[in-house]
């Protein structure tokens, strides 16, 4: 690359030990994922811009990084005024899931446990903590209709977040269906209620009496009231809403129980909306005590494979939001307990002999690391280099030769 250039804005590279901290937090994270029994998936960059699109994802479908069809379809798209894009990066792992699980059905064990760590890619205007490629770290359930599903994932989710320092978590849960409910009986019947989930959404962030504003084409009143439901609501109320589904709030007291018996923080939270069309059921958010925003979330999206032909099966999941715990956490975090040697050299002799050596010692000692390497006219700033690199030894040649 020409001095000077760099990454496409919005865009990252990744130099030690910051990319080394990256591969140790998603390995850990998989770790876990795997132990419950869920299984590693991969799916393209690029999907068919059919795929992306008409799947409620909501906002998110207007940032997706469209690529233009290529040739003679490219000149034809120009001449007759269609589309001249045919496909585009994916801007979350859910909507590639549910076209993986319809066209691989005969292949998967049902009910499947799917886990997913890969980047996606949103066209946002950058800002702090904002990227136009990020990674998702995601497991999914299909095929489980109970809340089970909800609490394995929340479970699973939370373990791995012990186990990267991030303990004291509490977990956020509502359903929108209750949701529903409520915006219904306050507003009145509405046929598309995803702007108002979007402007309740902003609840805690933003005045009440803005959101109050931004709904007030309703009617100033029951919006207020809309408002102030949201604000106050417990399991009990929800359970006095007309028409209120007693089976959802059952399933949400059954998922919050499981949750707390295994010692996790967990509460109803009606303020939680969730800014994704797709979500049919309960959804949840983790917050941590050190930050002011969520860590992970997710929620049950049924059905979403019957878009692209196959059943309309139950289907729920969970993502750690990964950029945020690895800046969260930091770098270092992980030092292990394996050794991690170099040996600076001054020629090619020693660069050779100390090679062969250190080939014997890693067979010998599985997972250890030993980095043979020409001694540098700056020793000093070789040495804080290896230093910050996490290197617990740093030898000589002729010493590590004589051992």
């Amino acid at each position: 690359m020409p001095q000077g250039m760099q990454p496409v804005r919005g865009m990252r590279d990744f130099v030690p030990p910051a990319a080394r901290t990256r591969q140790q937090v998603a390995s850990l994270v998989l770790e876990v994922y795997e132990s419950y029994g869920f299984e590693p998936i991969e799916t393209p960059a690029l999907e068919d811009l059919a795929t992306l699109t008409g799947g409620g994802a909501g906002e998110n479908e207007k940032l997706i990084f469209k690529v233009l069809r290529r040739g003679a379809k490219l000149q034809e798209a120009l001449a007759k005024g269609y589309d001249v894009a045919d496909a585009g990066l994916r801007f979350d792992l859910t909507v590639p899931l549910a076209r993986f699980v319809s066209n691989h059905l005969h292949e998967l064990p049902m009910p499947f446990k799917a886990a997913h760590i890969a980047p996606v890619w949103r066209a946002e205007r950058p800002q702090r903590g904002r990227y136009r490629e990020f990674t998702q770290c995601d497991i999914d359930i299909i095929g489980e209709p109970s809340v089970a599903a909800e609490v394995e994932l929340i479970s699973a989710g939370l373990e791995a977040l012990g186990k990267l320092g991030l303990d004291g978590c509490t977990l956020r849960l509502s359903d929108r269906r209750l949701l529903r409910q409520a915006v219904e009986e306050h507003l009145g019947p509405v046929g598309d209620p995803y702007p108002v989930y979007v402007a309740l959404d902003r609840l805690g962030s933003t005045p009440a009496e803005e959101v109050v504003k931004e709904l007030s084409g309703y009617g100033e009143e029951k919006a207020r009231a809309l408002v102030s439901w949201v604000g106050a609501a417990d399991l009990d109320r929800a359970a006095a809403l007309n028409g209120a589904q007693l089976e959802v709030v059952a399933d949400l007291r059954t998922t919050l129980s499981a949750l707390q018996q295994q010692g996790y923080r967990a509460r109803f939270d009606p303020t939680l909306v969730r800014g994704i069309g797709y979500y049919t059921g309960q959804i949840f958010e983790v917050s941590h005590p050190s930050v002011g925003y969520s860590l992970a979330g997710g929620g049950r999206y049924d059905s979403m494979t019957a878009r692209f032909g196959g059943p309309a099966l139950p289907m729920c999941g969970f993502s750690i939001g990964f950029e945020r715990v690895v800046e969260l956490i930091g770098t270092g975090r992980f030092t292990g307990s394996k050794p991690r040697v170099a040996v600076l050299c001054s020629g090619q002799q020693e660069l050779l002999a100390c090679l062969a050596r250190c080939r014997d010692l890693r067979n010998s000692q599985p997972g250890a690391t030993y980095s043979v390497l020409r001694r540098a006219r700056n020793a000093k700033r070789q040495r804080a280099d290896l230093e910050r690199l996490g290197y617990t030894h740093i030898q000589d040649a002729s010493s590590f030769l004589a051992q």
